[in-house]
């Protein structure tokens, strides 16, 4: 899909902190001259969002996150950003990090020929040794069930018996 190499960062294990994974991958990122550098919004494992923002203050980059649309044009860019109920356009120099939503781009499938192409490009596996973790994550477990609930009865009839029990079960009124 238009690389050129791969780098591979390897490491033994890969810890809950996005602040270890950050500076194993600004460390890599420094020596190289870009100018647009791509997060994800998330990863799946954490959920966090925090790397993108993270390693590009560690590069001293501006960083723009969640971006659905993307113009460059004389060493700007300008993103588009969806908030709930509203667009929000930003403006940032060159070289930036971005974090990227759904919606940027549209996955093309690659050819027979890219695909064969592809697999003649080196892909560099690099050992990283992660800095010391600051967050650990003791503990990961599904939420406990909850009791079924009820029907208590039908229509405008119901409601003084529903009231009655949210006031003495549930005592939320």
């Amino acid at each position: 899909m238009g690389v050129d190499r791969g780098i591979q960062l390897k490491a033994d294990k890969v810890p809950f902190d996005g602040l270890a994974i950050a500076k194993a991958l600004a460390e890599e990122l420094k020596a190289g001259s870009y100018d647009l550098i791509f997060f994800g919004k998330m990863s799946p494992d954490s959920s966090s969002g925090v790397v993108g923002p993270m390693v590009s203050e560690l590069l001293g980059m501006p960083c723009v996150t969640a971006i659905s649309s993307l113009e460059i044009a004389d060493g700007k860019g300008k993103a588009k950003r969806e908030l709930e109920g509203a667009q929000e356009i930003v403006e940032f120099p060159l070289p930036a990090v971005l974090t990227v939503d759904e919606g940027l781009n549209t996955a093309r499938l690659p050819s027979l020929k890219g695909i064969m192409a592809a697999k003649k490009k080196p892909l560099e596996v690099k050992p990283v040794q992660l800095p010391q973790p600051q967050i650990t994550l003791r503990k990961l477990e599904l939420p406990a069930e909850r009791k079924a609930g009820r029907v208590v009865g039908e229509g405008a009839s119901a409601v003084p018996e529903l009231v009655k029990l949210l006031q003495t079960e549930a005592k939320v009124l």
